[in-house]
């Protein structure tokens, strides 16, 4: 990441939304965010999957805590993961240039059909209470950089930038696990956005 005073008279359009997608219909899911659920009920996230595999004739993916994943990635650990019905998880996809669409703003245009995950809109940071711990886009060196976590606030730095301290979100994750503190960079809130 960069300095902030090198972004600061940048003012780029918001990063993609995040759209749930039908597992049955990805390949190569390994490593992807993931959500479960059951239409009609609810859906619930920070969650990856691993590809596929037949169980007792069902296709079936495994599936674990966000947290797991990224402790089996430091540590080359075994992580044991859940399986979950195909139909029962979606893929987390970030839409294209041309799907880019910004969040409705009236709650008659956010009500959704309940029997799929909800799209998920960036907002600005500046427009966001309670930073720590949301996962963020970051406008950065002409392209948005993703799977970053806020460590703070919104508050001044040295140069007068109003900023927010993000980190890697393996950072993130292995800060809790093991106390080792991340490395943490200043984003300017201008510049970042909280994932939906």
């Amino acid at each position: 990441m960069s300095d902030s005073n090198s972004f600061q008279f940048e003012f780029p359009d918001p990063p993609p939304c995040v759209k749930p997608v039908p597992a049955i219909q990805c390949f190569d899911i390994r490593g992807s965010r993931v959500m479960i659920g059951a239409a009609g009920k609810g859906w619930r996230g920070d969650l990856r999957a691993d590809n596929p595999l037949m169980r007792d004739g069902d296709l079936m993916v495994p599936v674990l805590w966000e947290a797991d994943f990224y402790h089996s990635q430091d540590d080359g650990v075994e992580a044991i993961a859940m399986l979950h019905p195909v139909e029962s998880v979606w893929v987390e996809q970030t839409a294209t240039d041309d799907e880019r669409v910004t969040a409705p703003r009236h709650l008659f245009e956010r009500i959704i059909d309940i029997d799929a995950p909800a799209v998920r809109y960036p907002s600005p940071a500046s427009e966001v209470l309670g930073l720590s711990g949301r996962r963020v886009w970051l406008w950065s060196g002409g392209d948005f950089k993703k799977d970053l976590r806020c460590v703070s606030e919104a508050h001044e730095n040295a140069a007068g930038d109003i900023v927010i301290n993000v980190c890697a979100e393996g950072d993130w994750y292995r800060w809790g696990r093991t106390g080792q503190e991340p490395i943490i960079d200043e984003a300017p809130i201008h510049l970042t956005w909280v994932e939906g």
